[in-house]
């Protein structure tokens, strides 16, 4: 189902539409209700708003604009389920998917049990923190972690009782899309943090630069470091295209690219919360530019 943006009908997707949003003449926004797309390890789980290019999607392994995934003091929720719908506006075309909060995280290995949480929490725990910090080791925790894969030690998405739901609204227009997100009818109690993701695929997505005019390249933009420029991008320097977020108070913007393979491929721009926003406003705003890899005046 596709939709100019000025052409918008009032109705109720079914679970077996999509909702398709022609931005330019290369490039559209995509919404599922189901899961799609099945790409790695984050097959299981809801996507947010999805970039197509040319017809091609943009996302990988990416969870897409508007992604929430909520802290909480005994686990991390995810969205495996979820509602949209389209409403009618004069000027853009707005979009609203309800994630539930459903799904957590377990370890498995090969045909076993699942790993026990507390032992594999502080094995992570050692492992993420020179992950996270020393870059020039980064290919050699990325052959660590493809080893996981031959230890048959795989990541599963368990459903469980959710936890409330998240209403993003996504408000789009031909080179910005504004993004609401409503946190009231979120379950509060021992939340400790919201993060809002917004992520497409590292192999489009490759370097990165910002208002302090810091550029980095594939690895170098680290897997979770916190932008302290007014704004960032990532950047397609082949297709000439770019996207952008700014730094918003009361909110830690992060960055981060990770590519491992058959299991990780995205690069983000994401939002880190304290649950004590109900509602939380950004923008994404998309860049058209020739094949150079130094962007200008994008705010």
């Amino acid at each position: 189902m596709s939709f100019p943006a000025s052409k918008q009908k009032m109705e109720t997707v079914t679970s077996e539409e999509q909702i398709n949003i022609k931005l330019t003449d290369r490039l559209s926004a995509r919404l599922y209700k189901d899961c799609c797309p099945h790409c790695m390890e984050t097959a299981p789980l809801q996507k947010g708003l999805v970039l197509t290019l040319n017809g091609k999607e943009l996302i990988e392994e990416g969870l897409g604009f508007g992604a929430p995934v909520v802290k909480y003091q005994d686990k991390t929720y995810f969205s495996s389920s979820a509602e949209i719908s389209i409403e009618k506006n004069a000027s853009a075309c707005k979009v609203l998917k309800k994630y539930v909060l459903d799904s957590v995280s377990r370890k498995k290995f090969w045909r076993a049990s699942y790993i026990d949480d507390g032992v594999y929490s502080s094995l992570r725990k050692t492992f993420s923190k020179p992950y996270l910090t020393q870059k020039s080791l980064s290919p050699f925790f990325n052959a660590v972690m493809e080893l996981r894969q031959i230890a048959k030690i795989k990541t599963e998405f368990q459903k469980v009782k959710d936890r409330g739901t998240v209403t993003v609204t996504y408000t789009i227009k031909p080179t910005l899309i504004d993004i609401s997100v409503d946190f009231s009818d979120l379950y509060l109690p021992g939340c400790g943090e919201i993060l809002v993701l917004n992520e497409q695929g590292s192999t489009v997505f490759e370097e990165y630069c910002d208002a302090s005019k810091l550029k980095l390249f594939g690895r170098e933009i680290g897997a979770w470091d916190r932008v302290a420029a007014d704004w960032a991008s990532l950047v397609n320097i082949n297709e000439g295209l770019s996207f952008s977020l700014e730094r918003i108070q009361g909110a830690t913007l992060f960055r981060g690219w990770e590519r491992t393979r058959n299991r990780f491929s995205w690069a983000g721009l994401s939002y880190s919360l304290k649950p004590n926003k109900r509602v939380f406003n950004y923008s994404v705003r998309f860049g058209f530019f020739g094949r150079v890899s130094v962007l200008k005046n994008i705010f």
